[in-house]
């Protein structure tokens, strides 16, 4: 179905305020949501609100809190708080840091829930002219390469670098398929792609749900991204104090925000413009066989974002609104 913007975002709104949240942390939440839909990474946007632990569902246990902190750093206590509440906080306070020092490094623990499309806060950190990296551990959902138990999360990983045009953010899972991925195609009773995941035997399965008793493979489904998985595994778990191979799914979850200023080097105009010009350069090269075009991370995204909000209108499937409806 076809959808007024302002419509879903209200709709998004009045969900999440009429459970446990504030209006200006259904602002919050809705924010991020609504990105994830306009740049069609779907599977982090409405569906947060269905699936296995819908945001509005969840009963925070405190205010988020900082326990340490020092000029360049914070740790905050997310008090159960959903992932994309408190990482509204961590990105804002890497980006003060990183306008005072030049560099801020936030992380977060005992958040639950997903944070959502983490791109979104890589950006957020871009429109300062700084350069953001953003990590978000989850619960154990993919098997290590050449095991079947679901020790790593989907472990996503974002980074993101000013230009003189749109940002490039590049926003990837280290699993074959994220999470939600097997929400959607449960919802949508779709089969998922053949090779990204197996069942609780260790078997390759089509079938989101027996996938979702299994697990997802690694994206290449070799050491190399199995490796990667781990990287952010121990960024996200044991740097924070939270969880990590957690196959219990505990709800004790960890980020990690960095936000580094290209003056420390070589300068924000000077970094901006070289960026440019390699993108320039990218796009300028000789194109494969049936190709037209040359894909900027991120910039596909930004660019069906412009244009949606310009019609006014987005597309939703019919049975992922009215499972909020």
């Amino acid at each position: 179905m076809k959808i007024k913007i302002d419509d879903l975002r209200s709709k998004i709104e009045k969900v999440l305020a009429s459970t446990n949240y504030s209006e200006v942390q259904s602002k919050a939440i809705a924010e991020v949501l609504m990105y994830a839909e306009l740049t069609g990474k779907n599977t982090q946007g409405l569906l947060k609100l269905s699936g296995t632990e819908p945001i509005q569902n969840i009963k925070p246990k405190y205010e988020p809190k900082i326990v340490k902190e020092t000029k360049l750093s914070a740790l905050i206590d997310g008090g159960g708080n959903p992932g994309i509440l408190v990482s509204h906080m961590a990105t804002k306070m890497a980006i003060e840091k990183c306008k005072e020092f030049g560099f801020g490094i936030v992380g977060t623990n005992n958040t639950f829930s997903s944070t959502g499309v983490i791109g979104y806060y890589a950006s957020e950190i871009t429109k300062n002219d700084f350069i953001g990296i953003v990590m978000a551990g989850s619960p154990g959902a993919v098997a290590p390469h050449g095991g079947i138990d679901p020790i790593f999360g989907t472990n996503p990983v974002a980074f993101g670098f000013p230009t003189n045009e749109w940002p490039i953010v590049f926003d990837m899972a280290t699993s074959a398929i994220t999470w939600y991925g097997l929400v959607r195609a449960k919802a949508l009773r779709q089969k998922i792609p053949d090779g990204v995941a197996i069942d609780h035997e260790g078997n390759l399965t089509t079938n989101p749900e027996e996938a979702m008793k299994g697990a997802i493979l690694p994206f290449d489904k070799s050491y190399k991204s199995s490796g990667l998985s781990l990287m952010v595994e121990l960024l996200t778990g044991p740097l924070v104090g939270a969880a990590f191979g957690d196959i219990e799914g505990k709800g004790d979850w960890g980020n990690i925000f960095i936000a580094v200023d290209p003056e420390l080097l070589i300068g924000r105009e000077k970094f901006k413009e070289n960026s440019s010009l390699l993108i320039k350069k990218i796009k300028e090269s000789r194109k494969a066989k049936g190709q037209d075009i040359i894909h900027i991370p991120g910039w596909k995204g930004f660019d069906k974002k412009e244009k949606t909000e310009k019609s006014g209108e987005i597309e939703i499937e019919d049975s992922i609104y009215n499972s909020i409806a």
